[in-house]
């Protein structure tokens, strides 16, 4: 608003109020402008739950395959101790999974675990590759804790 209209409005005002309204009018209309309002949060792409149930001396896995997934050549199974003791190596294993059709649900029990220990299972998957050599692979899901019984 320029400041003649500020003080046609307003004559009561001085002109150095009216300047300073018309400057603070102009400034918070650009910063309307140029301030752009934060992104939405989109829902990932990923949908993937895994559930995890205990067992004895094992943990079973469940997931369904989303018809959304795209042409998935593959799933790998990581377990992940939870416990390791101080300079002990971490290591994981792996185990592949065959997967389901679209809509359908995998199954996949982990044997050969440590009674009363935590485990978490990452749910990697491989998809064919349209634009290099091999498959790419991503990691889709994380389980929660399970403690086998």
């Amino acid at each position: 608003m320029p400041t003649r209209l500020i003080r046609a409005r307003f004559p009561q005002l001085s002109r150095a109020r009216a300047r300073w309204g018309a400057v603070l009018v102009g400034l918070t209309v650009t910063m309307g402008v140029l301030v752009a309002p934060a992104p939405a949060q989109a829902d990932p792409y990923w949908r993937v739950q895994v559930y995890v149930t205990p067992g004895k001396s094992s943990c079973s896995l469940r997931w369904v395959r989303s018809y959304w997934d795209g042409p998935v050549n593959a799933y790998k199974v990581w377990v992940v101790p939870q416990e390791v003791g101080p300079n002990a190596p971490q290591t994981y294993r792996q185990v592949s999974v065959t997967p389901p059709s679209a809509g359908g649900t995998a199954n996949v029990r982990i044997g050969s675990l440590t009674k009363g220990a935590g485990y978490v299972f990452w749910l990697q998957a491989f998809y064919p590759s349209y634009f290099r050599n091999g498959p790419i692979n991503m990691q889709v899901a994380t389980s929660r804790v399970c403690i086998p019984t």
